[in-house]
C-alpha cells in the first residue's frame, strides 16, 4: 500500500465509532469470501485460498474483540457463532466447497446488518461521541480512558442473530439495562 493511501486508512480508522469499524469488518469479510469464490471458479486456487485466510483473519479479530465479562451469554453465543464460521471456511477451502462460502457469507451478512442497525441508535452515537472525546482527552495528556467495548448484537433464542424492531429492542433491553 502506497504511503499516502496508508495515511488515508490510519485517518479513517482513527476517526470511526467502533460500530462502524465493526460493520467495515464485516463489510471486508464479505468481500474476502466473494473473492474466494471467484478465485475458486477461475482456478486459482492459491487466490482462493489467501482470500479465505483474510476472511479468517478478520473472524479471529472479531472474537477475540467480545468482552465474554460485560456481554454475557451474548456474547459466549457469538463467539461460537465464529467459530463455526471459521470452522465450516477451513472445512469449504479444503473441500473446495462455494456453497459452503455462501452459508458463511450469509451468517456474516445478517450479523452485519444487525451490527448497522445498532450502530445507527442514538445510544450508539452517543456512546461514539464519548468515546472519541476521551480518546481526545487521553492523546492531549488529559486524562486516560480505557477502551470502551464493543457490545454484540442481540442474539435469538436459536443463537442466531435477531434482526429488524425485534433485535433493537433486544439490544437495548440487555445492554442499556
Amino acid at each position: 500500500m502506497q504511503p499516502a493511501a496508508q495515511s488515508y486508512f490510519r485517518t479513517q480508522v482513527s476517526t470511526t465509532s467502533q460500530g462502524d469499524l465493526v460493520v467495515m469488518l464485516f463489510d471486508a469479510a464479505v468481500k474476502f469470501l466473494v473473492t474466494a469464490k471467484v478465485g475458486l471458479a477461475n482456478g486459482d486456487m492459491a487466490g482462493k485460498g489467501i482470500a479465505v485466510s483474510r476472511a479468517l483473519d478478520i473472524l479471529n479479530e472479531l472474537s477475540s474483540s467480545l468482552n465474554i465479562e460485560k456481554g454475557g451469554d451474548l456474547a459466549v453465543n457469538l463467539h461460537s457463532l465464529y467459530s463455526f464460521c471459521s470452522n465450516h471456511l477451513v472445512r469449504a477451502n479444503l473441500k473446495k466447497d462455494p456453497a459452503m462460502i455462501d452459508e458463511v457469507i450469509k451468517i456474516l451478512a445478517g450479523i452485519r446488518g444487525a451490527y448497522a442497525e445498532i450502530a445507527e441508535l442514538p445510544e450508539a452515537r452517543a456512546a461514539a461521541a464519548e468515546t472519541a472525546a476521551g480518546r481526545r482527552a487521553a492523546s492531549a495528556g488529559i486524562g486516560l480512558r480505557g477502551p470502551i467495548p464493543v457490545v454484540p448484537a442481540p442474539a435469538g433464542d436459536s443463537g442466531a442473530p435477531a434482526r429488524g424492531r425485534a433485535g433493537v429492542a433486544a439490544y437495548k433491553k440487555s445492554a442499556l439495562a
